[in-house]
């Protein structure tokens, strides 16, 4: 007797409002074994993806799509910590130390951060026409890639109900414009949603190191700081998991709307933020060394990760598992 609260477990599952849901080490125990079991399909998918992103970091890169920072002497360039427009001149200047003194010409913005104890200023140039490459050249790569990412998804969602599809299919996301539209939508959203929680979650700790580093006392406001920035991270990564499982649901029901990808993902996460949240976080040491190791690892951790999150959100028959007794 007694209630239960919505929650009981039975079976190696949780059942709530969304029905069963394996618990985290059973999933990734289910992940690893088909993997193992389907390890051709499985590298070859992650293999794509991760020569496609390669190459398309490299570009940007390349054709100046991406944002630099540089660490001057404070005697050399004496500003102080803030957000300063800057003339053609000086942001040529600045840019001229990146290699890129072609995007100056325009002037731009700075974001300096002044730290009097260590006689450096962290500088951060942002030229407009650089901002116009940004923008173009992001909008390239995500054509480029983002169709390939949503073939990869559902690739492995074949793999995960134990058929997976011709290889050649993982471009079919490419061929059918409709499919293409709809996965660089859901793309856009989950970015810009992805970087909005960073930005409003940084706030705090990116004030308190401001603070610290303009008074010659602040040393204990650049610990707060520290312990702030990663509160923020956390809570940053926390906003941007409520809407992931929409590419996941867009990916393995392709002919649902976007607005539908997000509504029901959102709903399929009630009762479970805390859980998704947690098992995504799991993944977190695997990153660190895939990025420590040129990214290679990410050959595994890539399927390890997208399968779980399927399993996760809606996990297909087992076929290895045992009957359950009612």
């Amino acid at each position: 007797r007694g209630s239960l609260r919505g929650v009981r477990r039975t079976g190696g599952r949780r059942c709530g409002m969304n029905g069963p849901t394996l618990t985290r080490r059973i999933l990734k125990a289910r992940a690893k074994r088909t993997i193992a079991r389907f390890s051709r399909p499985c590298i070859a998918a992650a293999c794509l993806l991760l020569a496609f992103t390669v190459l398309a970091r490299a570009f940007s890169v390349y054709a100046g799509g991406a944002l630099y920072y540089l660490m001057l002497d404070i005697r050399q360039f004496p500003m102080e910590t803030g957000l300063w427009r800057a003339d053609p001149t000086l942001m040529t200047t600045l840019m001229s130390m990146l290699g890129l003194e072609r995007l100056g010409d325009l002037g731009g913005m700075v974001f300096a951060l002044s730290d009097a104890v260590s006689g450096l200023v962290i500088v951060l140039p942002v030229a407009w026409r650089q901002l116009i490459n940004l923008v173009v050249i992001q909008g390239i790569v995500f054509l480029v890639t983002v169709p390939l990412q949503y073939g990869v998804l559902t690739q492995f969602r074949s793999i995960l109900e134990g058929r997976p599809a011709p290889f050649r299919s993982v471009l079919r996301w490419y061929l059918d414009l409709h499919l293409t539209g709809k996965a660089l939508a859901v793309q856009v959203l989950l970015t810009l949603w992805q970087w909005a929680a960073r930005l409003v979650c940084i706030v705090p700790g990116l004030l308190c190191l401001i603070a610290g580093s303009a008074f010659p006392n602040g040393e204990w406001m650049l610990l707060l700081s520290s312990s702030l920035s990663i509160l923020g991270m956390l809570g940053g990564y926390y906003l941007y998991m409520l809407l992931l499982p929409a590419r996941y649901l867009l990916a393995q029901s392709p002919g649902l709307s976007v607005r539908q990808a997000l509504s029901r993902g959102f709903r399929l996460l009630t009762g479970r933020r805390g859980d998704y949240f947690k098992l995504n976080l799991s993944f977190l040491p695997l990153q660190v060394l895939s990025m420590v190791l040129w990214n290679i690892p990410n050959l595994y951790l890539v399927p390890y990760m997208e399968l779980s999150n399927y399993l996760f959100l809606d996990p297909p028959p087992d076929p290895e598992a045992p009957p359950v007794a009612l």
